[in-house]
């Protein structure tokens, strides 16, 4: 996948994210098309492998990476919270 591609993947799921966010706040029932739902489930996948690397890179941090894990890891509480 190139650059361009996955900035454009980017792109659609947070249009969805966006648009269902919109709908929730306004009151509006939540629809979501197959593509809209695939995209939704694209980003949650990634959240996660994000979120596990979080958890459990720490005894493998390498030099130098040990500010930028907790940085991840207290986002990610902070989120979950």
């Amino acid at each position: 996948m190139t650059v361009r591609e996955t900035e454009q993947h980017f792109d659609v799921r947070h249009r969805v994210i966006d648009h269902l966010r919109c709908a929730r706040e306004q009151g509006l029932p939540l629809a979501a098309s197959q593509a809209e739902v695939q995209a939704l489930l694209d980003e949650v996948d990634q959240l996660q492998l994000v979120a596990h690397a979080a958890n459990n890179l720490t005894p493998f941090a390498l030099c130098g990476l040990e500010e930028a894990q907790t940085v991840l890891r207290d986002a990610l509480r902070a989120w979950k919270a």
